[in-house]
């Protein structure tokens, strides 16, 4: 336990120490490099300008529009990976014909993806078509490799042993399937909200974070423009670290610190239980009559 506690607590130091390098390096090039363009402001100045969008009307509109977009597109990517790996967990001939098109769909550029579709399927569904071709293939890879995990003996035994169905899924799928499961939504979201966004600046639909980024670009507003960069990593890394939080209180047994949160709150609410004042007992006994 000691170890385990040793080396969490590095790995925190050596995160943070990373941060820190990053904002150094992102302080040096906007005083030195980029000071005259002024294309990268500093860590200061971009908080200013964030502060100023965020006072304007339609700063929250535009995150919940891209938000919503993100999480609409990554939920249709999501479920038809979890399908189509399903099949071809069953049905061999299900991937081999998945396969060609997983394989172009990873190498075929982003840009000219964008460029293509905004020809074809409009800049209202660009960003979530666009999503859709990106996003599937990892959740796909992911769900497969998901499905494969999970033991043929045990099911054997299950049906030998005639466990229900609904038991088979809770004993047996969720387990082995729940790491690569929440692997597949932690890294298919976070590339799925950086894929809207570049879609909504090539295809400027209303209301977006790209678009508003782009419409920066535009009037020369450079530092806005990162300021938007910096607000849609930060949007990016929130939802990464909820969708982190949600593995950890849905796999306990792979993460022995919540043991010792739990420990600490458990120490918390006795001292409570322990200082709260008693309720005052009468001391007259009840006579038989």
């Amino acid at each position: 336990m000691k170890l385990r506690k040793k080396k969490s607590k590095y790995d925190f130091l050596f995160t943070l120490l990373g941060v820190c390098i990053l904002i150094a390096v992102w302080w040096i090039l906007a005083e030195t490099t980029f000071k005259q363009t002024g294309i990268i402001p500093s860590p200061p100045k971009t908080l200013q300008i964030a502060a100023e969008q965020m006072q304007k009307p339609d700063f929250f509109k535009a995150i919940f529009s891209t938000l919503l977009r993100s999480l609409l597109s990554f939920l249709v990517s999501f479920a038809a990976a979890a399908v189509f790996a399903l099949l071809a967990h069953h049905k061999k001939f299900v991937g081999k014909i998945l396969n060609p098109f997983i394989a172009i769909c990873r190498a075929v550029p982003t840009v000219a993806l964008v460029l293509i579709l905004l020809l074809t399927v409009g800049s209202s569904l660009l960003p979530a078509v666009v999503s859709f071709l990106v996003v599937f293939p990892l959740c796909y890879e992911h769900m497969h490799t998901a499905f494969s995990e999970v033991d043929p003996k045990l099911i054997n035994m299950a049906k030998v042993f005639k466990m229900p169905k609904a038991r088979q899924i809770s004993g047996i799928y969720i387990p082995a399937m729940l790491p690569y499961v929440f692997s597949s939504l932690i890294a298919g979201f976070g590339l799925n909200i950086k894929v809207v966004i570049s879609a909504e600046v090539l295809g400027l639909p209303t209301l977006s974070i790209g678009y508003l980024i782009s419409n920066a670009n535009a009037g020369l507003e450079w530092g806005v423009a990162f300021a938007w960069l910096v607000i849609a990593v930060f949007l990016s890394l929130v939802c990464e670290g909820i969708l982190r939080i949600v593995r950890r209180l849905c796999m306990p047994y792979k993460y022995p610190d919540l043991k010792l949160v739990k420990k600490a709150f458990a120490k918390i609410f006795k001292r409570r239980a322990k200082s709260a004042p008693q309720p005052a007992q009468d001391d007259k006994e009840d006579t038989p009559v």
